[in-house]
């Protein structure tokens, strides 16, 4: 694709109604891009089964414009960015599932708890009761985290 096509499709593709983003951002700080994100994510684990060995990790992409979210961390390369939350295929590294961390959503139906011991409940989602192996780091680390998946993914009852 030339470039001068792709800056057309970047000036008039839309994914959004702008018409009724303000009503949406009321309830929902990912509202421009919620519907999108939540289709791609959903196809994720559809289309790719996980390998034995998975991992959760959180990624945090570039990003310097203007954002509710955005967020910074001095010890990453680049400081400011979206925070994402991802099950990954420790083998070959596919992101089966994501979630975008938008800090406190205002009330209403996307208002959800971003501990960690509610957090990897939601990742793990696809792979419950598959008996395979999640490796987290320490931000995901809790005792009630590992009793948990210990409860959840293993195929015994």
């Amino acid at each position: 694709m030339s470039l001068k096509r792709f800056q057309f499709f970047l000036r008039h593709i839309r994914f959004d109604d702008k018409t009724t983003r303000s009503e949406r951002q009321r309830f929902d700080k990912l509202a421009a891009i919620r519907e999108i994100f939540e289709s791609f994510n959903s196809n994720l684990s559809k289309h790719y089964n996980l390998s034995v060995y998975t991992t959760i990790d959180e990624k945090l992409e570039a990003f310097r414009g203007r954002c509710s979210f955005r967020v910074y961390v001095p010890k990453k390369p680049n400081h400011y960015g979206i925070k994402i939350y991802a099950l990954v295929d420790a083998k070959l590294f596919y992101t089966a599932k994501m979630e975008v961390y938008v800090g406190q959503q205002p009330p209403g139906p996307f208002e959800i708890n971003t501990s960690n011991i509610a957090l990897v409940p939601r990742l793990c989602e696809p792979i419950w009761g598959t008996g395979r192996n999640v490796t987290t780091d320490n931000f995901f680390t809790s005792t009630d985290v590992a009793e948990l998946l210990l409860r959840e993914l293993c195929l015994e009852p």
